[in-house]
């Protein structure tokens, strides 16, 4: 593909129309190595790679007609402004550019299907992909993320903790995912080796065809995410990420939904460094509480395997065909045993399963003779884990057009560290407290 940017403007009628004059500043609004979407003209398609400094703006509807890529630039995404994705569709940011999606509660940024609503679905389009060059586990420390055939624009990973694949602030990505064969997919929001000045701060999956958010190792931190409906797991991570979270929100998808949280170090080196070892706090897990779709799905609430470590904090794992939690494989189990995988404040519930000392957690079969999940996480005094009605029926899958994430129940958990990212002052448990963040900005439609 050339290296120069062409855009393809299109009016309200669809008629092809030209896009202005060949020579323009590269930081011009809506420019692309001097095309531009003029005044007025309702939707711009976006066929070509951008490798100029370039603002997409909310007057403007941009469509997707290819696997974009962005290098070496700034795209800059205005609030309010709509992005829609046709199939086999769409952006990536590389490890030599910046994304600048700033929304608002009243206007946010969405990345949506370009099929009509009513008809649209997961899958309809890729989704968005961060790369970037802070560290991973993976053997000679650079990989190609997963989703697209492998080359220089889809590498990530290197020595650069702090690197910053740029900023999303209240952004809604919807009815995304796609694969390209097996465990090789697209999730909705897919950060690769991003660093901890990366800001992923009130961010929306919804109805993503495979996860929700998945972190190839990296240091970046999220706060106020809201998963909803993923067809795989909600918060996957892997490759030795060692970032933070709060404020986390997965509603599982009764139909293929598997994990709440899905959680590895690296399958081909458990012990692989860094390791895997973030740090969460005010977690909501709702499963569907409804028969499966799939009966040989998994539906479980965290699982935890391969060697990854961790802590989790302030939880609500709630509502899950098969257990809530789960830590699997020797290695995070030797993690757990070492306390460096922990779970603290949080609280248990099922209307199906009876989550008791005997069935509260799965008891897997690689977990050997001498680890109980019940007994390390259910038993311990200073955890603080209990079995009890969070009061949340009104966040099920059944209630999906309107859900409510504040448990009806007072649950206090411990309070949070003051280091700059956590906030402090969430002393309860889930993630949503008597401040709904989720107001304004979020949507939960069907099709």
């Amino acid at each position: 593909m050339r290296s120069v940017w062409t855009w393809a403007c299109v009016c309200a009628l669809s008629v092809l129309t030209a896009c202005g004059d060949d020579e323009k500043p590269a930081d011009d609004p809506n420019t692309a190595q001097g095309d531009k979407c003029e005044a007025g003209q309702e939707v711009c398609e976006v066929t070509q790679n951008i490798t100029s400094g370039t603002t997409w703006t909310k007057d403007h509807t941009y469509v997707l007609k290819a696997n974009v890529f962005v290098k070496d630039a700034t795209l800059k995404i205005e609030a309010g402004t709509v992005i829609k994705g046709n199939y086999n569709t769409s952006l990536a940011i590389t490890s030599s550019a910046k994304i600048d999606a700033q929304g608002t509660a009243a206007a946010p940024i969405v990345f949506t299907s370009v099929i009509d609503p009513g008809s649209r679905q997961a899958g309809n389009w890729g989704g968005l992909v961060l790369l970037g060059k802070a560290p991973i586990n993976v053997q000679g420390g650079v990989d190609n993320i997963e989703g697209y055939p492998e080359s220089v624009d889809t590498q990530y990973g290197g020595e650069d903790a702090s690197h910053n694949c740029g900023t999303l602030k209240y952004t809604r990505i919807e009815f995304a995912g796609f694969r390209l064969g097996g465990n090789n997919e697209l999730n909705g929001l897919t950060l690769g080796g991003c660093g901890s000045a990366t800001v992923i701060d009130y961010v929306q999956v919804h109805r993503g065809l495979d996860d929700g958010v998945e972190m190839f190792g990296g240091t970046a931190n999220l706060k106020h995410i809201v998963i909803t409906l993923p067809d795989d797991d909600g918060l996957d991570w892997d490759q030795g990420w060692t970032g933070k979270a709060q404020f986390v929100v997965v509603q599982q998808n009764r139909l293929v939904g598997n994990h709440g949280i899905e959680a590895d170090n690296s399958a081909s080196s458990p012990n692989a460094l860094p390791r895997s070892n973030p740090t969460l706090w005010n977690v909501t897990l709702v499963g569907s509480d409804l028969p499966k779709g799939n009966a040989a799905q998994t539906q479980g609430g965290a699982i935890l395997r391969v060697g990854t470590a961790g802590s989790i904090n302030n939880a609500i794992i709630t509502y899950f065909n098969d257990f809530a939690f789960d830590v699997a494989g020797p290695e995070s189990i030797a993690q757990a045993n070492a306390g460096t995988l922990s779970v603290k404040n949080a609280s248990f519930w099922s209307s199906k399963v009876a989550y008791d000392s005997s069935t509260f957690f799965v008891k897997s079969s690689s977990d050997g003779s001498d680890f109980s999940e019940w007994t390390k996480f259910g038993t311990e005094a200073e955890a603080s884990n209990r079995v009890e009605d969070p009061k949340l029926t009104k966040a099920l899958y059944k209630a999906n057009t309107a859900p409510n994430f504040k448990p009806d129940a007072a649950l206090v958990g411990g309070a949070p560290p003051a280091d700059g990212f956590f906030d402090a002052s969430a002393t309860f448990r889930g993630a949503v407290g008597d401040v709904n963040w989720l107001d304004g900005w979020t949507a939960f439609p069907e099709s």
